[in-house]
């Protein structure tokens, strides 16, 4: 995703068009109200081992390297330079490429990573490659036209991915990649995020690349030497190594992840496969 990490080997061409095209996405400034009303995430924590099985692994698009959110009837992806929503069976519904801005592209933000979904409205980090500035950007953008909505610069060096607690509409993020905290803010108005105390982990973890909360945790998928999948305890902040997604080795890449109990399981990944590889979604039953 970020962090020195391969983006997929399709995704060249358009890195090219990049420095030619303007982003394709809505200028539109409209703000929609904040969803208050989703299924709390808190639930009682527990202190059972989890265990993943085996994966069913399914090959999507290879613009979709970054990022997965679960949506009534389908999914929201995320790549380096897109934005799409599909169905059940993956069918694209409606699409956007260079979905960031020309005005934040212009102040160098050139990458979208690990998004998550709340109501109607995408929640999307937009990175820039000079991290010693300590600032980056989420962004947000509506979930029926994939319209951009507004963006707020944030007081971090990295940003990988951004997830948001329904139940409590508090976002969180990483200052680096790795680290033992997880960023936490909420909103106090259009285009503003308030910096709250950060949840302390009792551990640290590295590369991190995706977050999802579920069930009274967040579950952060990394591109460190196992492709790990860790539990971070809510209320407590105790982390977990869950399981791998697979997929070790040289030029293999672990990325996004959403947690929404479906049949197919509760943890999905998006991970790249070697490479010159397929970008794989994966699905985990948990024990």
């Amino acid at each position: 995703m970020t962090g020195g990490t391969r983006q997929a080997p399709l995704l060249a061409s358009f890195i090219v068009l990049g420095l030619f095209a303007s982003a394709c996405s809505s200028g539109s400034t409209s703000t929609l109200p904040v969803n208050k009303t989703s299924t709390s995430s808190q639930v009682s924590t527990t202190t059972a081992p989890i265990r993943l099985g085996r994966p069913r692994e399914i090959e999507v698009s290879p613009l979709y390297s970054q990022g997965v959110a679960r949506i009534d009837g389908g999914w929201v992806f995320s790549g380096t330079f897109t934005i799409a929503r599909v169905d059940e069976n993956l069918r694209v519904r409606r699409i956007v490429n260079f979905p960031i801005p020309k005005a934040w592209a212009a102040k160098g933000y050139n990458h979208v990573g690990d998004i998550d979904v709340v109501g109607n409205v995408i929640y999307a980090p937009f990175e820039q490659p000079n991290y010693a500035l300590g600032h980056q950007v989420t962004a947000r953008f509506d979930l029926s036209t994939l319209a951009f909505i507004d963006a707020a610069t944030m007081p971090q060096h990295e940003n990988s991915f951004v997830t948001v607690d329904p139940a409590t509409m508090t976002l969180y993020s990483m200052d680096h990649f790795d680290g033992n905290a997880l960023l936490r803010y909420e909103m106090t108005g259009k285009h503003t995020w308030r910096p709250l105390a950060p949840l302390r982990m009792n551990r640290t973890v590295r590369r991190v690349q995706g977050a999802d909360i579920a069930k009274g945790a967040i579950w952060l998928s990394t591109d460190d030497g196992r492709k790990g999948i860790y539990r971070v305890d809510l209320a407590t902040g105790t982390t977990r190594f869950v399981g791998s997604m697979g997929h070790l080795g040289t030029g293999n890449e672990g990325e996004g992840i959403d947690a929404t109990q479906l049949p197919s399981g509760l943890l999905h990944t998006i991970v790249i496969a070697g490479t010159i590889a397929p970008v794989l979604l994966q699905h985990f039953q948990t024990t």
